[in-house]
């Protein structure tokens, strides 16, 4: 009879070799060591890996989920013994990982799979895991793009991310996300802050790089812009962009990505990246008329935990 349990010193390897198990076995030992590198660096929290043992306590199966700041969480598509996925087991693992995260007080649980899983996804979907919509990850060359002159409004100011400040990005997040296009089924559940502590992880950000937009002398701010350099890469990634529903539709999108691309140049980085979701129409015409390409598309798998309250309660 098979057992889901937690991982434990004897099964942690284990488990996450089966984790790896779609890469080549040379990739999969270097980012099983990678991951238990990250682990005792306290980079990486296994207290939601569990396993899915057989009568001789072998591991056959084995699932992960990792809180982040935010009150989220991401889900790792299960593995299985010999790559051999079966929708029973994955099940059982998703259903206690799903325990696990309600009791953490997680307001939502996502997961990113290829589209073609669609073993993964049958399994996603049985653990109360819906697809929703799709990621596009898109692409663009600062320097391609800064030969496309961005809108010139008038009186438009920023001011910097500071601490003091940090009640006023959360405000204005949530202004935006109240009539915003990106997983409704959350909205109603994090607030601004959250968002704000996902995209921060847990940390301050370079104040240059978070910014609040205002029209002219209006007291109320318009627009949020976070970008996010990722040392070590070419890539300048746009964590959010969005503007509130009254200011929309007047070019500050479009002027605020000119401001990311121009970041983007003075650090000398090769490419503008950003993480779009399907359904957001209007954000994916104004990469495209940017000309942003893209790169990859993944499925996304969206649990929201049944009793989670909503914010605004």
């Amino acid at each position: 009879m098979t057992r889901v349990v937690s991982a434990d010193a004897r099964t942690t390897t284990a488990a996450l070799t089966l984790l790896y198990g779609r890469w080549p076995p040379a990739e999969r030992k270097l980012f099983v060591r990678e991951a238990l590198d990250s682990v005792a660096k306290g980079r990486l929290d296994l207290r939601h890996l569990v396993v899915a043992l057989d009568g001789r306590h072998e591991v056959v199966g084995a699932a992960l989920a990792v809180e982040r700041p935010g009150r989220e969480a991401v889900v790792w598509t299960p593995g299985f013994q010999n790559n051999v996925a079966t929708l029973e087991l994955g099940l059982a693992m998703l259903t206690e990982l799903n325990r696990r995260l309600d009791v953490a007080g997680m307001a939502c649980a996502v997961c990113f799979v290829d589209r073609g899983q669609s073993v993964d996804r049958q399994c996603l979907e049985a653990a109360g895991f819906p697809g929703v919509a799709d990621l596009c990850l898109l692409r663009g060359d600062p320097q391609s793009l800064l030969h496309r002159p961005t809108p010139r409004l008038p009186a438009l100011r920023s001011i910097a991310w500071s601490t003091s400040a940090e009640s006023l990005f959360a405000e204005t997040i949530a202004e935006i996300q109240r009539d915003g296009f990106d997983c409704p089924e959350v909205g109603p559940y994090r607030s601004g802050q959250d968002v704000l502590d996902s995209h921060g992880a847990g940390s301050l950000p370079e104040p240059n790089l978070w910014r609040l937009y205002y029209w002219g002398e209006a007291p109320d701010p318009a627009g949020v812009l976070l970008l996010g350099d990722h040392q070590g890469t070419e890539e300048l990634e746009v964590l959010y962009l969005g503007v509130v529903p009254k200011a929309r539709r007047q070019g500050l999108a479009r002027a605020m990505l000119g401001d990311a691309r121009q970041i983007a140049k003075s650090r000398r980085r090769g490419s503008l990246t950003v993480a779009v979701e399907s359904r957001n129409a209007p954000a994916l015409a104004l990469y495209a008329g940017e000309r942003f390409v893209e790169t990859r598309r993944y499925a996304i798998h969206l649990r929201v935990n049944p009793h989670a309250t909503p914010t605004a309660s």
